[in-house]
């Protein structure tokens, strides 16, 4: 590595994409930036030849790429802290090793934006979403907003981990819970933007790799959600008071749908546990009143609501949802 330091480091988090990951190096070394990259590799402990290859790029671009090994599976949050830790770059951008970069002057435009925009901790950009060899129709996240601050972000995950672009050191340490997290992007950017507010280009310079193997894109919703419960109840204890109300409206949210998933899998109790967690003012007046309805009497009063959808669909002349 050269001895000064690199204005970029770009975090490739690893685990089994001997599939992939060419594609993910040679997108970030084709990068046309006026500026030193570092390119850190951390891999998991791959199985297949992932750290062959890891070691092969190495090898042939020393002055740009490092290899971080390990002899065990750490996990991927403690995977990607190693790699955060060892970063040296004044900006970190992140590239999934399952992931690729599609505009070659994405790190340009990224590196053009923060240093024209003091003001603001990060930027991220739509991306395109692959399923096997089909993309779908819609570029994530789907929003026509493009300026966001924290309570925002708090709300919803909006920019995607191959998409994002930060300033170095704008935290310190992790927080106690990461390592309990099943990914790394919504925290760091959150961190990142207690800072101050984030970008979202419209134009999509990345893709992602929608896997059903994968670490986040395979699992089933229920899985999600419950997630996102554990996530956001450790954002309430961790973040100041100020930022209360933007949780609550997502948990609550997060409530009636874990209900709703629940009550589809046949899990009653379960159902019933989170629908009542989001029966409060809030939820009243935030949730769709006819769905919030419609759920009460099926996890309730199941009899009231068949005998109500029977004269519903005689009058209608049609079966109701």
């Amino acid at each position: 590595m050269p001895s000064s330091k690199p204005t970029i480091s770009v975090l490739v988090i690893t685990y089994n994409h001997e599939l992939y990951l060419k594609q993910a190096l040679d997108s970030i070394l084709s990068q046309r930036v006026d500026a030193e990259l570092e390119i850190i590799v951390a891999d998991d402990c791959s199985t297949d030849g992932t750290q062959a290859i890891a070691q092969e790029y190495q090898e042939s671009f020393p002055d740009k790429i490092r290899f971080l090994a390990t002899p065990k599976n750490l996990g991927h949050t403690k995977n990607y802290e190693r790699a955060w830790k060892s970063a040296q770059g004044l900006f970190i951008a992140h590239c999934d090793g399952d992931d690729f970069w599609i505009d070659n002057e994405k790190l340009q435009k990224q590196l053009t934006f923060l240093r024209e925009n003091p003001e603001f901790s990060f930027c991220s950009h739509k991306i395109k979403v692959l399923i096997g060899d089909q993309f779908i129709p819609d570029l994530i996240p789907r929003t026509e907003q493009s300026i966001f601050s924290t309570h925002d972000l708090l709300e919803a995950c909006f920019p995607h981990n191959s998409s994002l672009f930060f300033r170095n050191g704008l935290f310190k340490d992790l927080p106690s819970f990461f390592h309990q997290l099943t990914g790394h992007d919504w925290c760091i950017s959150i961190l990142n933007s207690l800072s101050g507010p984030f970008k979202i280009f419209e134009e999509p310079m990345a893709v992602w790799r929608m896997r059903t193997n994968g670490m986040w894109g395979g699992r089933e919703n229920l899985f999600h959600l419950k997630h996102t419960e554990t996530f956001l109840n450790c954002m309430q204890s961790f973040l100041p008071a100020d930022f209360s109300k933007s949780i609550q409206r997502n948990l609550i949210r997060n409530h009636f749908k874990l209900a709703e998933e629940y009550h589809k899998s046949g899990q009653l109790a379960e159902a019933r546990s989170s629908f009542e967690k989001a029966c409060n003012p809030m939820g009243f007046f935030s949730l769709p009143k006819r769905s919030f309805s419609s759920l009460a009497l099926r996890l309730y009063f199941p009899n009231l609501y068949l005998g109500l959808k029977y004269l519903r669909d005689l009058a209608l002349g049609t079966p109701s949802a």
